[in-house]
């Protein structure tokens, strides 16, 4: 074990359902005056799985966006936390619902919006940063650790590929209880501003540049910490 459990992607699946929204918002002719609900919305279904937002803007159904959403932090999970581990346990549900109540805890508020010129607008999100994954790298090393010197003191028994089997369970069991007791102990970061700029780039045609948004998933997580 390396820890290599845990793998920060700055355009990975983490980004997937704001991605995917941005793409279904891109058509549907916001002006300025939007840009605010636009910006709330790629938010709001991104962290809390909120449809009422998106649908107003994109007349789209629950459905349909919950389904961007489920896939957002299904693809975070598997890439990034599984990371293609397989087990006889499938940790796919168990991590997405911990995943889920981590993202729905982060803070953010919408606070105004600027035209900075004939096609473009700064939209500034006010939020505070959750230190869960900053709490739950070094407790992982140390279980990387304990479970290496388990192996090398023999606790491990079977032929080589049961005794890695074995490890990769224990390795699994033990993140997600670290990563709850991290999500549970979490401290609030100081108030923060983002700016977000969303560009009209044709007649019907608006966007947010995935850089920026791939930018404050990672800060408001504290991925960029890491």
């Amino acid at each position: 074990m390396n820890g290599s459990f845990w793998k920060k992607r700055k355009a990975g699946s983490v980004f997937l359902a704001v991605l995917l929204l941005t793409t279904l918002l891109a058509g549907c002719g916001i002006n300025e005056g939007k840009a605010e609900k636009y910006v709330q919305a790629n938010l709001d279904l991104t962290f809390q799985g909120q449809t009422q937002e998106a649908k107003e803007i994109l007349g789209a159904s629950d459905s349909d966006l919950k389904k961007v959403y489920e896939n957002g932090i299904n693809a975070f999970v598997q890439d990034c936390l599984l990371n293609g581990v397989e087990t006889e346990n499938d940790f796919s549900e168990t991590y997405g619902v911990l995943i889920k109540e981590i993202f729905s805890s982060v803070r953010y508020q919408v606070s105004g919006v600027k035209k900075t010129g004939s096609k473009t607008c700064e939209v500034t999100v006010k939020y505070q940063s959750v230190d869960v994954f900053t709490r739950f790298m070094p407790k992982l090393k140390e279980e990387s650790e304990k479970i290496q010197a388990d192996k090398d003191a023999g606790k491990y028994s079977g032929t080589d590929e049961e005794i890695k089997e074995a490890m990769v369970l224990d390795y699994m069991t033990g993140a997600y209880s670290l990563l709850r007791s991290s999500y549970l102990d979490m401290q609030y970061g100081e108030k923060q501003e983002y700016t977000f700029t969303v560009t009209q780039k044709g007649r019907n045609t608006w966007s947010i540049g995935d850089e920026e948004l791939n930018g404050f998933i990672e800060r408001i997580l504290e991925l960029d910490k890491l």
